[in-house]
């Protein structure tokens, strides 16, 4: 399960598709906001799949930037006093009221939250202790959330190195993939112009060409089910006001892909 900041709620589309048809998973691999739905999922047992789903939508349409991010503050102060646009005190207290339990070993199916370590820049998997420090180093977007110490290493967003986490899932032990990435197909009409624009434009190219790469060298030996992309291209990586419009988008392409497949099989056999 992909980063994806506001499009998260294309995971969710394309999950209530998937419980729809039964599937379900065996294990978990998230980067980001990818990480969060993981966490949720692997803390909800099987029969309850589709409940976890629709609090995830629930979650969803009460998320605006301030319930994200906090207060709002002068971006050159925070800047200057934080190095960062925010804290993650807001994005803690949302993980503390929806995550029932509290540590990867309680949860109910394998769970990686996918994190980057900041010195050496390559990706790793948190798999043990506490699930609220790796989720909150998995979604430490750079120069937008501080990093993460866990442990004695520092962590920033799980998307610098590995949005789309296919490579870690198969690491963790997945012999089969379904790929759900929130990550826009187009990330802006043009080119911004504003600093935090710019910035924001910059990493999502960043993921969104991490993407093309993320099956690179598979040849076909490993399955790996891609869920459509449902992402408008005016949308911008922060803006939360349209979580029905993905939630259906995502839930209508991902059933008709679901139902192609399904349909090629039958006439394949």
């Amino acid at each position: 399960m992909s980063g994806g900041g506001a499009f998260g709620p294309v995971q969710v589309g394309m999950l209530r598709a998937l419980t729809e048809r039964d599937v379900r998973p065996d294990l978990v691999v998230g980067t980001s906001v990818g990480a969060l739905h993981g966490a949720l999922l692997a803390a909800a047992d099987s029969t309850a799949t589709e409940q976890v789903v629709e609090q995830m939508a629930t979650l969803w349409r009460t998320m605006d930037r301030r319930a994200v991010f906090g207060r709002r503050r002068r971006v050159p102060l925070s800047l200057l006093r934080h190095r960062t646009l925010a804290d993650q005190r807001a994005l803690a207290r949302i993980i503390e009221r929806n995550l029932p339990i509290r540590h990867f070993e309680d949860l109910r199916i394998p769970f990686a939250a996918v994190a980057t370590d900041a010195l050496s820049g390559e990706p790793r998997l948190l798999t043990a202790g506490s699930l609220i420090p790796a989720l909150l180093a998995s979604s430490a977007v750079p120069g937008v959330f501080p990093p993460v110490a866990i442990e004695g290493r520092t962590f920033v967003d799980g998307g610098v190195a590995a949005n789309v986490p296919i490579r870690q899932a198969l690491a963790f032990g997945a012999r089969s993939v379904v790929s759900l990435d929130a990550t826009p197909a187009l990330v802006a009409e043009r080119v911004p112009t504003s600093l935090i624009g710019s910035l924001i434009h910059s990493a999502a190219l960043m993921l969104r060409n991490q993407q093309s790469h993320a099956v690179d060298g598979f040849d076909g030996h490993i399955p790996v089910a891609t869920m459509p992309s449902a992402t408008p291209p005016d949308m911008g990586t922060f803006n939360f006001k349209r979580t029905d419009e993905l939630l259906d988008l995502s839930h209508r392409n991902t059933s008709d892909a679901l139902d192609t497949w399904v349909d090629d099989e039958l006439t394949a056999t």
